[in-house]
């Protein structure tokens, strides 16, 4: 009885220590469903920086926070691209490519699922990808 009591209240403790934000998981990178507009067209390489994975357009004065089609994934050196119909492309961290989409700004991301990414990479303003090739 004592043993229930105790692991009852640990459990207890552990709900009320939890926040609503989340740090970001190990190459968790943030998705969305496939948008199909594309109004800029970038030239950059991808860096992984403080559990982020961000877009440097060439020259470095730009520095976005891709939103991904959802089914990408990251795995620590590349990016595999999901593009609905097409085949999957693999991007490279510090390759050049081109990556084609349209800004996006927080305010359009405020789903609970979007808190940790916000909370950890907000400084950066997110970019809905709808298409990768290479730069050359």
């Amino acid at each position: 009885m004592r043993k229930m009591a105790l692991i009852s209240f640990f459990a207890l403790a552990g709900c009320l220590g939890q926040s609503g934000i989340r740090p970001l998981r190990p190459l968790e990178i943030p998705t969305a469903p496939f948008q199909d507009v594309v109004t800029k067209e970038l030239t950059g390489t991808l860096m992984y920086e403080g559990e982020c994975l961000l877009f440097r357009e060439d020259g470095g004065a730009v520095l976005l926070m891709p939103v991904w089609p959802s089914g990408t994934i990251f795995n620590g050196t590349a990016v595999v691209f999901h593009e609905p119909g097409k085949a999957e492309q693999r991007v490279m961290i510090a390759e050049q490519f081109q990556m084609g989409g349209r800004p996006a700004d927080w305010g359009a991301l405020n789903a609970a699922s979007y808190q940790p990414v916000h909370h950890q990479c907000g400084a950066f303003a997110p970019f809905y990808v709808s298409s990768v090739r290479p730069a050359n």
